[in-house]
């Protein structure tokens, strides 16, 4: 993934076609900000090409460059994979949706566990939520994106965190792994210890993200506050990233 945007922009000349070019500028723009450790204004335009899109763009430029528009498709659903490798971050945080959550939650202090390199800590910081992050940082130990995170890390696992950390105002946990149970050890955390009227995960249902278990159970809540961040809150490739907040009423 070392020549991405390089591959990006060598095919993107090639093809010279303006679907194609916008969505390459998006993906460049995105780089810029997550580079230069600033989070995005709002939520990015969605990525990649649908069937009929991919069938109009090929009928525009000609049969022949049909390899090449499958390349630049597939390089388009490997942004996020890209993301992860170069800035250790699976989810693009947005001012927008940042101040939402401040707003309709009514936020002033957080914390981010399983953090990884807290692109999120340093939005919703950027938005004026005291932000404190913290994770075990043992995927660091194997990867070198793990010495640059965008705001400071504390080392510590999710569960000790949420009871030393147990006045905050909101719990946010993003993309939680998909094996084991650590989201819902996180959960018992908060039920026994945290006083936080609020904890979000941010992920994939049924997906990519958090254990099976997680999303088999009924505690999900549905507001119309919650509504309107996740209406700010788009997933920019076709995984349905959302925003799932646990009920504390379960």
């Amino acid at each position: 993934m070392t020549n991405y945007l390089h591959k990006l922009t060598m095919l993107d000349d090639e093809i010279n076609h303006p679907l194609i070019h916008g969505q390459v500028e998006e993906i460049k723009q995105i780089d810029h900000y997550v580079g230069n450790g600033k989070p995005l204004k709002a939520a990015p335009d969605k990525l990649g090409l649908l069937p009929d899109q991919f069938e109009d763009v090929l009928k525009e430029i000609g049969n022949n460059q049909k390899r090449k528009l499958t390349d630049i498709n597939n390089l388009f659903n490997n942004f996020r994979q890209y993301l992860s490798l170069k800035y250790g971050i699976w989810s693009i945080a947005n001012l927008k949706t940042a101040a939402l959550i401040k707003d309709k939650m009514q936020i002033d202090t957080a914390l981010e566990i399983m953090a990884g390199n807290a692109y999120w800590s340093s939005t919703l910081a950027n938005v004026g939520i005291q932000t404190i992050s913290t994770d075990s940082l043992e995927w660091a130990k194997t990867s070198s994106t793990g010495a640059k995170p965008f705001h400071p890390v504390i080392n510590l696992e999710a569960a000790q965190a949420i009871k030393k950390y147990s006045d905050v105002d909101l719990i946010l946990c993003s993309w939680s792994p998909n094996f084991g149970q650590s989201d819902l050890a996180a959960i018992d955390a908060w039920q026994k210890y945290s006083n936080a009227k609020h904890f979000i995960f941010i992920g994939e249902e049924d997906g990519a993200t958090n254990s099976p278990e997680f999303w088999q159970r009924n505690w999900f809540k549905h507001t119309a506050a919650l509504n309107e961040i996740n209406s700010s809150f788009q997933s920019f490739d076709f995984i349905d990233e959302r925003i799932f907040e646990i009920d504390n009423e379960f």
